[in-house]
């Protein structure tokens, strides 16, 4: 895999000096003084690549802060500042992950479930008298259920369809909508199974269900909805239906959804370990929802800590070759959004990559207690790890800077899960190696001063919580930096 070296920036708090320095020079390899606006003197061998990362924090971290943005200018005066162009010409691997309707279904279930919240409307509880329409109470490949109410994502509107059971395993049912194409045998016995052990990793490091329609298992439903989502959990299925506005339908069942689609593509073996993440990611979504109603706590985590939590799920199932995906799809396209955002502007990599490095560094009980705060954003985390949230960001953007670049073994900032070769069982666990990853972006990517700064000069916008890296070639005596209060920077030459 091509090599090149990136560069970061971000705000320095106290307490949090590096670890080494470049011995064939005086200069540190990443730099203990932050950025200030205005003109910055730097000091780093001229013979190595300067790497800038700019990111900010808010001093008084509030969940509702999130939306504020800062815009900054940084540009270097341009002696002998050369433009290096990508080694390869046509990109070899797709980098971007379609997000739009996965967008979709998170605000749709976020407002129903702060409707619901708000409005003192409780889930059905597994003691629940009888409801006015529920899945079938004794279920058997074969076993019709009628009037489904599936939810059309793109547009929150409802049709009607039957469905039959066409496989049961020991802690799920599956069903098929009437007038789909069956699933193969083959197929049927790599979900079912799959399901079975993840039912029982959730339960491990995340909680339990609540029995809602009483049938004793979780149902999956395979129907024809929107490519590109996978799957989903529908809050709506968890209320009785005469709680719920007249908008909206609710199944009143334990059921979580799974896209046709992905069953009856050609391309089995590419779909296989998707669908079995989007299971156990889905099933992630409804035992935090159901863990948190039950401790009468507000079910709408925040979507980056709901997402990244599924997404930790999928590694704990084995599923984590694809997260390759996502998160080159942040460094390609997405620099600079806010990680703590509870929006559309969300994104899948960062939450992953973040909630994987909380689960590295603090161990696999900080699930659980982000699942039992009162708090539904970053105060949670703090509570959950014990640590104000501006300095573990910052732990966590300077350990994006330094991991697997040999410039330090302080294991809060290289990470070896993140540092295994290709190939290796290690690598394959965890689905990349992170500076190669970043590394492959910046090489494979357009000719584009977004990425590789030949002008000397950059401007972005940056949210709170948020980073954006910049490339420097080239003998730079200062660079100088513009923008909002709050803004700072580290930077290092490899």
């Amino acid at each position: 895999m091509k090599k090149l070296f990136v560069m970061l920036l971000f705000l320095i708090l106290p307490g949090c000096a590096d670890d080494e320095v470049n011995n064939s020079s005086a200069t540190p390899i990443v730099s203990e003084n932050p950025l200030v606006l205005g003109i910055n003197q730097v000091n780093y061998n001229k013979s190595k690549t300067f790497n800038t990362l700019i990111y900010h924090v808010q001093a008084n971290a509030d969940d509702n802060d999130y939306i504020i943005k800062n815009s900054y200018s940084i540009f270097a005066n341009e002696k002998h500042v050369q433009y290096i162009k990508p080694a390869h010409h046509i990109l070899p691997k797709t980098f971007d992950v379609g997000n739009s309707i996965k967008e979709k279904i998170n605000d749709i279930n976020k407002n129903l479930q702060q409707f619901t919240y708000d409005n003192n409307i409780m889930p059905i509880n597994q003691n629940s008298s009888i409801l006015k329409r529920t899945i079938p109470q004794i279920i058997k490949i074969g076993t019709k259920w009628e009037n489904i109410n599936l939810l059309n994502v793109n547009n929150n509107t409802f049709s009607t369809i039957n469905a039959t059971c066409i496989a049961v395993s020991k802690y799920a049912y599956f069903f098929l909508q009437d007038g789909l194409s069956n699933l193969t045998d083959e197929q049927i016995n790599a979900v079912t199974t799959a399901f079975d052990k993840d039912y029982a990793i959730i339960h491990k490091y995340y909680g339990e269900e609540t029995d809602t329609d009483g049938n004793g298992k979780v149902s999956f439903l395979i129907a024809d909805f929107p490519q590109y989502l996978l799957g989903f959990f529908y809050t709506a299925d968890k209320y009785r239906l005469k709680d719920l506005p007249d908008n909206i339908k609710s199944n009143e069942a334990d059921v979580l959804y799974v896209n046709h689609y992905y069953f009856r593509d050609n391309n089995w073996v590419d779909n296989e370990i998707n669908l079995k993440a989007a299971f156990i990611h889905e099933f992630q979504h409804m035992v935090l929802f159901d863990s948190r109603s039950r401790h009468n706590l507000n079910p709408n985590l925040n979507t980056w800590l709901n997402e990244g939590l599924s997404m930790l799920s999928e590694y704990y199932g084995g599923y984590a070759a694809p997260h390759y995906r996502y998160i080159s799809s942040y460094f390609d396209k997405k620099q600079g959004i806010s990680l703590i955002t509870n929006n559309s502007s969300q994104d899948y990599g960062l939450s992953c990559l973040f909630m994987r490095y909380l689960q590295i560094r603090f161990g696999d009980d900080v699930i659980k207690k982000i699942y039992l705060s009162k708090y539904t954003g970053m105060k949670a985390v703090e509570e959950a790890v014990n640590m104000n949230f501006n300095e573990l960001f910052l732990d966590f953007t300077k350990m994006i800077l330094v991991t697997g670049r040999n410039i330090t073994t302080d294991t809060r900032y290289n990470i070896k899960e993140f540092n295994y070769p290709e190939d290796s069982d290690g690598y394959n666990k965890n689905g990349f190696n992170l500076a190669s990853l970043i590394d492959e972006v910046y090489s494979y990517n357009r000719q584009d001063s977004h990425f590789i700064t030949y002008s000397g000069y950059n401007n972005k916008q940056i949210s709170m919580y948020g980073f954006v890296i910049t490339k420097w070639n080239g003998n730079i005596d200062n660079i100088t930096l513009s923008g909002s209060d709050g803004i700072a920077g580290m930077y290092a030459a490899w």
